[in-house]
């Protein structure tokens, strides 16, 4: 058998070790898809709300602006985390359409 063994006391103050704000391979899996889930989420009750106002002949652009921002923040983070030029430019491409959005529903 060849492998390292670990006794008791060495699991144990390897955790006690272990840094506390440093996530582990399983918690940043899962943050990073409860972050899609509330994102697809967010996008599903856009669209509702969006066909509620469009069937009520209101305006909509307020709501489909609010999930454009999402995504603005979302792109422009990881582009700049990343140093990554094409999210730094789909995040500034959300960013304008929210803008455009925004001020066509307050025009």
């Amino acid at each position: 058998m060849g492998g390292f063994v670990m006794n008791k006391e060495d699991i144990l103050k390897k955790a006690q070790n272990k840094r506390h704000h440093k996530l582990d391979e399983m918690e940043v899996d899962i943050l990073l898809r409860s972050n899609h889930v509330g994102l697809i989420v967010g996008l599903v009750l856009c669209l509702i709300i969006m066909g509620i106002k469009v069937y009520i002949h209101q305006p909509y652009q307020d709501i489909y602006s609010v999930f454009c921002s999402i995504l603005c923040g979302q792109y422009l983070y990881k582009g700049f985390r990343l140093k990554d030029k094409s999210m730094k430019f789909i995040g500034t491409v959300w960013g304008f359409t929210s803008l455009v959005l925004a001020i066509g529903y307050f025009i």
